[in-house]
């Protein structure tokens, strides 16, 4: 359920046919590319490796993990409790626990731990680790942003202990939901999340963010250096399934992409997100070496609902309809993103290739709209926003001036940096449209649904309520089979594409650079991250 801070749609700059200039580029294909893309090992385990990163918001389990740069740390460094199997949904037993049952009907869930297990700091990992752990996550005082996946369970909100949380021996403990929820094993597999937390780190939450303790094959190597770095190696003592094969991993912390390929370029990383603004000339200088693999990230635009005068719903249709999004991708994305049908993401089983209406370009039915909304469009100032130094310049003017071109609507950019955008969603101060992007959790349509465009979802910043929409999705949480909750989850999506608090843009591309000295790179589409602990080292 964490925000994509940094939608890493390979693309970029040939923007010159939307009227737009792009910076930079590089010389031809070279003869030596250099890189290990292919996922072909290069060496044993060991020897250590560095990958770019940029600068979490948070680190302490149990906190304010919910976004992917911390989720990409915390998943070396925390084990999870369950895992889930991207195509069948079914439940993978990789992590803590031995077992996860649910009673008949689904509202009582009793978890069994493997025996033995315990924290870097040696602490054991008992039902008492859990316990104070999504009761830390839920408590109001705390304010934590993971709060809502604790949501289903009875008393949570409502004080330090959850009436729906209970130890019924060491190594078993049993979640009482306020509701049946089919998919409650799945969501559990969202490691920050769900993750067990050290007393010691709860004694000192604080130390514990800037040196997190964890179970999982790595640790803390020192302190997060912030805006410098995060260093986490192999766990002697770790007895998990989850591979660790170099013994060090270094992640550096940059500012804009540009300063994180210089480095790959110049040898100090190994491992690099390509973003947009570097995407054609990494492109042209590494050809082949660049990895390439589709998402099931959803890139969106979203309405301050509240607000005149997006509070109108026929002004949201006309806007969506007048963005070129194949015009955009193909020239702007390069190609590398598929516009989006719906708000669930391909390939979560239960997305549809035909379910958005006013995803399609249509600026005559565009100025229509407008006309029906009695918006004036010189009214106002479409100002939208994005977060700064991720690559989201040029496709959000592109749109921009689609918008401004089909509709007449001046428009304003507004950009910060990612921590300032934070504070701008949580305190819903945005005055125009805003673009995030949505990672899963767990494969299935309700994990988009819910959190993005749900009444009170933990990312529906968009302030939108439909009470059919919230009891459609309640009923695909109760249905008896998966078919029968991704029907009833689709005509709640239907609800939303038609009043459109969002703007479905596109899945993309991650593009990923790997150096010579390492291999066995890849993307884990379910995890949403590249596969750190699967990469080996040459030695």
């Amino acid at each position: 359920m964490r925000i994509k801070t940094h939608f890493r749609v390979t693309a970029v700059a040939a923007a010159f046919a939307l009227g737009l200039t792009a910076c930079g580029g590089g010389g031809g294909t070279t003869d030596d590319p250099g890189g290990n893309p292919s996922g072909e090992p290069t060496g044993e385990p060991g020897g250590s490796y560095s990958a770019d990163l940029t600068e979490p918001t948070f680190l302490a389990p149990a906190s304010n993990c919910y976004e992917s740069e911390c989720s990409a740390v915390l998943k070396m460094v925390n084990d999870p409790l369950v895992s889930t199997d991207f195509e069948t949904g079914e439940l993978i037993f990789d992590g803590m626990a031995e077992s996860i049952e649910p009673n008949d009907d689904q509202t009582v869930w009793t978890v069994t731990l493997k025996e033995g297990l315990m924290f870097h700091n040696g602490e054991p990992v008992d039902s008492d680790a859990f316990l104070r752990a999504w009761n830390y996550s839920q408590n109001p005082k705390n304010a934590q942003a993971t709060a809502g996946f604790m949501a289903r369970i009875e008393g949570a909100g409502k004080g330090p202990e959850m009436s729906g949380l209970k130890a019924v021996d060491d190594q078993t403990f049993e979640v009482t939901l306020s509701g049946p929820f089919s998919q409650f094993g799945q969501q559990m597999s969202y490691a920050p999340a769900f993750a067990p937390i050290a007393q010691e780190c709860i004694d000192d939450i604080k130390a514990c963010n800037e040196s997190p303790i964890g179970t999982g094959p790595y640790q803390m190597d020192g302190k997060w250096m912030h805006d410098q770095g995060i260093t986490v190696t192999k766990w002697a003592d770790y007895q998990g399934e989850l591979p660790a094969n170099a013994d060090t991993i270094e992640f550096k912390m940059f500012t804009a992409p540009t300063a994180a390929y210089r480095d790959y370029q110049n040898g100090g990383v190994d491992v690099l997100n390509v973003a947009p603004e570097i995407y054609l000339e990494a492109k042209g200088e590494l050809a082949d070496a660049i990895l390439e693999e589709p998402t099931a990230s959803l890139t969106y635009l979203g309405f301050p609902t509240k607000e005149a005068p997006y509070d109108n719903e026929q002004l949201r249709q006309a806007i969506s309809l007048s963005i070129d999004r194949e015009l955009i991708i193909e020239k702007v994305l390069n190609g590398l993103a598929d516009a989006s049908t719906d708000i669930v993401t391909p390939p979560i089983p239960g997305s549809r290739d035909d379910a958005c209406e006013f995803c399609t370009y249509d600026p005559q039915r565009a100025k229509d709209l407008l006309e029906e909304s009695g918006v004036d469009p010189s009214s106002f100032t479409l100002e939208l926003y994005f977060n700064a130094d991720s690559g989201h310049e040029l496709w959000t003017e592109a749109a921009a001036r689609q918008i401004q071109e089909n509709l007449g609507i001046d428009y304003e950019l507004k950009s910060t940096e990612w921590a300032q955008y934070l504070e701008l969603l949580d305190g819903e101060e945005f005055t125009g449209p805003f673009r995030l992007g949505w990672s899963l959790d767990y494969p299935s349509p309700e994990n988009y649904l819910r959190p993005i465009v749900g009444t009170g979802g933990d990312s529906n910043y968009t302030g939108y309520s439909n009470p059919e929409f919230d009891d459609l999705v309640v009923q695909g949480d109760e249905a008896a089979t998966l078919e029968e909750s991704f029907e009833l989850y689709a005509q709640a999506g239907d609800i939303a594409l038609e009043e459109m608090p969002i703007i479905p843009m596109w899945s993309g591309t991650t593009a990923i650079a790997a150096s010579d000295s390492v291999g066995d790179v890849r993307y884990d589409v379910g995890d949403g991250e590249i596969a750190f602990g699967e990469i080996t080292v040459s030695q």
